[in-house]
């Protein structure tokens, strides 16, 4: 059973093409992706632990956090730098995990990058979601480690997979 939903940052939660830098080149504030707040407010409603497991630096993704009203949203916030881990190493996933209290057979990664996102959830042994909504990155699925549990290409689609899981 689903107790818990990982959410990539880039390109899944905020849009990468709009993130905002002062002049220090630091990441300060992006756009969210349409339907955000409603999709993790609906997995709060329906009793999902959410967490939020990023790769990037700390600062820049906790002012784009910050800035976009994101902090309350997630119960665990594990950023690569802060842990010392970057995806697609399945620790980075497992200190989430723990953090939130459930084994990875009961936990979904949305993410949209096949190399860090779906192959590191699929390595641990959680649920994948590509979230294929733009074409930044040209990715194809080359092996059974990169193959997602699920392909959406809107976050509104996630509640009824979570409910066929």
């Amino acid at each position: 059973m689903i107790e818990a939903i990982c959410f990539d940052l880039g390109d899944t939660l905020v849009a990468e093409e709009t993130v905002i830098h002062n002049s220090c080149g630091q990441a300060i504030t992006a756009r969210v992706i349409e339907g955000v707040f409603e999709v993790l407010e609906t997995m709060r409603k329906d009793g999902y632990r959410i967490a939020m497991i990023a790769n990037g630096d700390s600062a820049g993704a906790r002012n784009i956090i910050a800035t976009c009203g994101l902090e309350d949203c997630f119960d665990v916030i594990v950023i690569s730098e802060e842990v010392g881990i970057e995806k697609p190493d399945k620790q980075v996933f497992q200190v989430a995990l723990d953090k939130l209290g459930v084994e990875a057979e009961n936990a979904v990664m949305v993410g949209n990058r096949i190399d860090a996102d779906i192959v590191g959830a699929n390595r641990i042994g959680m649920k994948s979601v590509w979230f294929r909504w733009n074409d930044r990155y040209e990715e194809t699925i080359g092996s059974e480690e990169e193959k997602p549990s699920f392909i959406i290409k809107s976050l509104s689609e996630l509640p009824g997979i979570l409910s066929s899981v």
